[in-house]
């Protein structure tokens, strides 16, 4: 059986996104050429444009999923040729922070979502995830978070795969290749990096911050001149199976047609790979396979125990700015019989000093803790796993 799936980040955030409907409108129309029997959205914040695809493509994909999840919604969908029987979600244990508007991962409720079909026969879990993006590579706050949330969606895939023949995982990693979260995706749940079987060059796959695309900045093309590969379309099967991948590239002209700009400012990635039936086969996880995956266990671990230690840090930090705000809002009158322009000053004054100084004990109490319980639960169920891979 051959199948085909593509996996696409639409970066459609409502009032951010340039041309966003016009190039939701395109990617429609490209999926109604019926290339693929599955596809995998990222960044649908917007749920009209939801519809706006599944209108167009109805005809061809008869079956979807929009995984309903936080403030403005998960943004992560699946369109599937095979009738979906069952769906799940499983909503990130740390996505961000609040206080962060600019990034806003945590409005939106991003998670891994899971859509089972029955397909020529075979049962198939298609997930479909978006990891926490890394806004500043040099220092990045989020890594801890994006390493608990890899680690959650391995642990995800291994407890649903059960009887499924095919698991295919598509989405938006935002994390390159050997990469800690990468690996502890691929050690983890046994897929495969489809692209990489292909034995292409790693710059023929680059998906975001590409040359070619027009809303790739100037700034990251000096940084990383060919762009990332951080979209990804991974998958494995049972005993008796064998994936053998036929072709993995790039599907999408870098230009909408009739437009000056391209249908995302990430590229589409497109699989096409053949399932095999081969000689069934006792599956025993070789001590190689362990040793990789105690690696990656352990290093996940010490990315949890140093973001601990920065928030024990922090706050301490936010401590010591709430008493520091708090004793100066006390020194300051709360009247003044002068003029009315420092009246009005020292109001504002007043407002700002009180907004700050709660601002800093709701980070160095009811933030820091959620965080806290976040990264230890994961940290814990890592802990959980290296020791069962000791004792094996």
């Amino acid at each position: 059986m051959e199948l085909t799936a593509l996996t696409l980040n639409c970066w459609g955030i409502a009032g951010v996104s340039k041309d966003r409907k016009t190039r939701i409108n395109a990617i429609g129309n490209h999926l109604l050429l019926g290339h693929y029997d599955f596809v995998f959205l990222q960044e649908v914040w917007v749920e009209d444009d939801f519809q706006t695809i599944v209108n167009k493509v109805g005809n061809i994909f008869p079956y979807s999923h929009y995984f309903h999840s936080g403030v403005i919604g998960g943004g992560i969908c699946i369109l599937s040729k095979a009738k979906i029987v069952d769906v799940l979600f499983h909503a990130w244990s740390l996505n961000g922070y609040i206080h962060k508007i600019q990034h806003g991962d945590w409005f939106g409720g991003k998670g891994v979502g899971l859509c089972t079909v029955f397909y020529h026969g075979m049962k198939i879990n298609l997930y479909v995830t978006h990891l926490h993006a890394e806004y500043n590579p040099a220092s990045d706050e989020y890594r801890a978070h994006r390493v608990v949330q890899a680690f959650e969606t391995s642990q995800f895939i291994r407890y649903t795969r059960n009887k499924a023949d095919i698991c295919i995982l598509g989405g938006d990693l935002n994390t390159e290749p050997g990469n800690l979260a990468y690996r502890l995706i691929c050690d983890h749940t046994s897929m495969q990096d489809l692209y990489v079987s292909t034995g292409k060059p790693e710059v023929e796959g680059m998906t975001s911050e590409t040359p070619a695309n027009s809303y790739t900045a100037i700034e990251s093309l000096r940084v990383c001149p060919h762009g990332k590969r951080i979209d990804f379309v991974m998958c494995s099967s049972r005993k008796g199976l064998q994936i053998e991948t036929v072709d993995v590239n790039i599907p999408l002209p870098s230009r909408i047609p009739e437009f000056p700009f391209s249908y995302s400012d990430h590229e589409a990635v497109c699989a096409k790979f053949l399932i095999i039936e081969t000689e069934p086969v006792v599956y025993s996880e070789s001590r190689r396979n362990k040793e990789t995956s105690a690696l990656s266990l352990n290093e996940a671990s010490q990315v949890c125990d140093a973001a601990l230690r920065n928030l024990s840090n922090d706050r301490r930090n936010y401590w010591l700015a709430f008493g520091v705000f708090t004793v100066f809002l006390a020194s300051l009158p709360f009247t003044y019989d002068g003029s009315r322009i420092v009246h009005y000053t020292l109001t504002v004054v007043h407002l700002l000093l009180t907004l700050v100084a709660v601002f800093c004990l709701i980070m160095a109490t009811v933030w820091n803790r959620i965080e806290r319980h976040g990264i230890l639960a994961g940290k814990l169920a890592i802990v959980t796993r290296i020791r069962a891979l000791e004792n094996s």
